[in-house]
Parts: structure tokens; C-alpha cells; sequence
């Protein structure tokens, strides 16, 4: 029975991981388009100067092709949300069935819409400001020239080597990165969380098990320690430097810097599913695989 459960819950967080990888790459060439687009736009500066006119005509393309990557974004992050949450929702009972278990059900009525327009939202919000983000940048290149403080040239070639190195949009796929990745994976552990609590009355005896991330650049030591620890459906994993409870990975109600760039997750988990080692252990193993094959 173990392996069967054990089996499950790494299937459904392969496929998890699937999809936020998915949405991510999605993402990142929504990115890569408009970067084309804008640098295009910069290639037809007239070659003399600029002007007032020539200001507005080029910001008002260069906000079009924005706001074409905003809508797009908000598209997919909208739909990974939803995807995520299903995962996270349909987790406990399909664990459950695998399990022998019975009387586990997915879904959580109203509830759900709510907490997913309120998730889709804030994610929705955040791709905003990344899009208003750029806008002001290249307006205020766009501006000094204008002024007359940098010629065409040197505006133009500024912006180029922005958005093709390392300043403009190199910071905006890197916070596009980690939007797409902590909100489709807090989606996932809301989801979760809240499908054991309504099955709590049902397994007495359920706990929830957190598992580390794997191999990431630079783990937090306190998410190290975690891995493997099982806490009860109402007890937090932990406290935060600042004293707040930390629920589970990626809990909304956490300081950032214990969210951020977080991949762990935590799975329901029973005595009798067996050993708690011994699950950890293995789902060291799978994440020690996956990333040799990456580096490979």
C-alpha cells in the first residue's frame, strides 16, 4: 500500500511541476515577443532627432505592444491558477482511493470561486505592474532624448542594450518567473490544504508531511530542516523569523522571504500509508534524479 501512495502523490506533483514549468516557458516567450517588438519599434527612430510627435506615436506602440503581453499573460496565468488549483483539490481523495480509503471528496463549492478570483487577482495585478514597469523606463529614455540630454543614437542603443541584457527586461522575466511559479504553486497549496481540512473529520488520524524542493541554488535552511516533518491538518510547520506561522509552502499569510522562489510542497500523509523515512527518503531519491537528468 505504501508504494501505491507514495506512487500517487508523486504523479500528481510531477504533474504539477509539469504545468507550472509550462506556464513559466509560456510566459518567458510572451516576453521574448514583445522584447522584438519594442526593439523593432526603437529601429525606426528617425535618424535626425526626436521630436514631441515622435514621442507619442512611438509610446503609444510601444504601450500597445504592453499591454498585448499583459493580457496574454494574464490569460495563462489564469488558466495554470485554475489548473493548479484542481491538482491541489483532487490530491487527498485520489491519495485516499489509492489508499483503501473511502468517503473523500473534492471540491469546495463557493469557496473555490471565491479563493481563485481572489488569487487570479493579485496574480493579475502583479503582471500590471511589471508591464507599467517597462513603460516608464523606456519613457524616460525616450524623454532625455527628447530634452535633448542624449542624442537618438545613444537613447536608442541605451534601450537596446537594455532590453537585450541586463536591465529592463532581464528584470522583468526574472519577477515574471517567480509570479508564474509562487502563485501557481500557492494555487496548488491552498487547494491542497483546504481539501484536508474538509477531510479531517473523516481521517481522524491525518497528518500533512512537508517535502523539501530538492536542489535549488540556495535552500533555506529551515526548509531543509522541514523535509519530512509531519505536523497535524491545524498545527503550523514552523514560525517565521518574525514569529508569524508558517502552515505550509508558499502560505499567503508568510513573510515573503519564506514564499519567494519557494518549490516545496506538503502532501497528506497517515501512519498507515507507511514510514515517514521512508517516503522522505524516496522522494529524495526521485528529486536527486530529476536533477541529474536536468544538468545532465
Amino acid at each position: 500500500m505504501a508504494i501505491k501512495v507514495t506512487t500517487k502523490i508523486k504523479e500528481i506533483l510531477k504533474k504539477r511541476d509539469a504545468r507550472i514549468l509550462s506556464g513559466t516557458e509560456y510566459v518567458q516567450g510572451l516576453l521574448a515577443e514583445v522584447k522584438k517588438e519594442i526593439l523593432a519599434e526603437l529601429a525606426a527612430t528617425p535618424s535626425d532627432s526626436y521630436s514631441a510627435f515622435y514621442l507619442r506615436q512611438s509610446l503609444a506602440s510601444i504601450e500597445k505592444h504592453l499591454s498585448a503581453f499583459e493580457s496574454a499573460a494574464d490569460r495563462e496565468l489564469g488558466a495554470g491558477i485554475s489548473a493548479t488549483w484542481q491538482e491541489g483539490e483532487e490530491m487527498l481523495p485520489a491519495v485516499a482511493q489509492v489508499a483503501g480509503e473511502s468517503g473523500i471528496r473534492s471540491g469546495f463549492g463557493q469557496l473555490s470561486g471565491n479563493v481563485l478570483d481572489t488569487l487570479k487577482e493579485f496574480a493579475f495585478s502583479r503582471v500590471t505592474k511589471l508591464s507599467n514597469f517597462a513603460f516608464t523606463e523606456i519613457k524616460g529614455q525616450l524623454t532625455l532624448g527628447i530634452l535633448g540630454q542624449k542624442t537618438p543614437q545613444q537613447v536608442a542603443a541605451e534601450i537596446a542594450g537594455s532590453l537585450a541584457g541586463p536591465s529592463i527586461f532581464k528584470t522583468i522575466g526574472e519577477r515574471a518567473e517567480v509570479i508564474t511559479g509562487l502563485e501557481m504553486g500557492r494555487s496548488f497549496s491552498i487547494a491542497n490544504q483546504k481539501s484536508m481540512e474538509q477531510a479531517a473529520d473523516t481521517l481522524p488520524d491525518m497528518q500533512r508531511m512537508w517535502l523539501h524542493a530538492g536542489h535549488p541554488r540556495m535552500p533555506r535552511q529551515v526548509h531543509l530542516l522541514m523535509h519530512g516533518q509531519v505536523r497535524g491538518i491545524g498545527n503550523p510547520f514552523y514560525q517565521a523569523a518574525d514569529g508569524t506561522p508558517v502552515m505550509y509552502p508558499r502560505d499567503p499569510g508568510a513573510p515573503i522571504q519564506e514564499v519567494i522562489r519557494c518549490g516545496c510542497t506538503h502532501v497528506p500523509y497517515m501512519a498507515s500509508w507507511g514510514d515517514a523515512k521512508t517516503f522522505a527518503a524516496s522522494w529524495d531519491q526521485a528529486q536527486y534524479q530529476a536533477s541529474y537528468k536536468k544538468a545532465a
